[in-house]
């Protein structure tokens, strides 16, 4: 299996490190902070289609503008969401995003949670 990774880091403190997995599933890694500073990289990652898994575990702040970016992707593609902190769990929460999206407890979850990808039910 081989790998691909592309890496965009924003200065203002996201950095979005984009992995290909097989089954056409890209994990995109998250580190930083989601506000209105960083949220257009953020929207270029998931603007990428086709089946994304965010890995949001490095991540200490989840804005409004940031769960907005979540939903809008969800409801394009196949999206699947890992959560690990405390912040970003609430930030979801608070908003009903959580009951939306499909929320997983780590990237290997997330990805058995996808399927193979073969065109049926995942």
């Amino acid at each position: 299996m081989h790998d691909c990774f592309r890496t965009i880091q924003e200065p203002s403190g996201l950095t979005v490190t984009t992995t290909e997995r097989p089954g056409g599933i890209r994990v995109l890694t998250l580190v930083g902070d989601i506000d209105a500073a960083t949220v257009g990289t953020l929207d270029a990652a998931l603007a990428t289609g086709g089946r994304l898994v965010a890995d949001l575990t490095r991540v200490s702040f989840l804005s409004c503008a940031g769960v907005r970016s979540l939903l809008e992707a969800n409801a394009r593609t196949e999206l699947a969401v890992v959560l690990g902190g405390h912040a970003v769990t609430r930030s979801l929460e608070a908003t009903g995003a959580d009951l939306l999206l499909k929320i997983h407890p780590g990237v290997g979850a997330a990805l058995v949670g996808m399927g193979p990808g073969l065109g049926g039910p995942a």
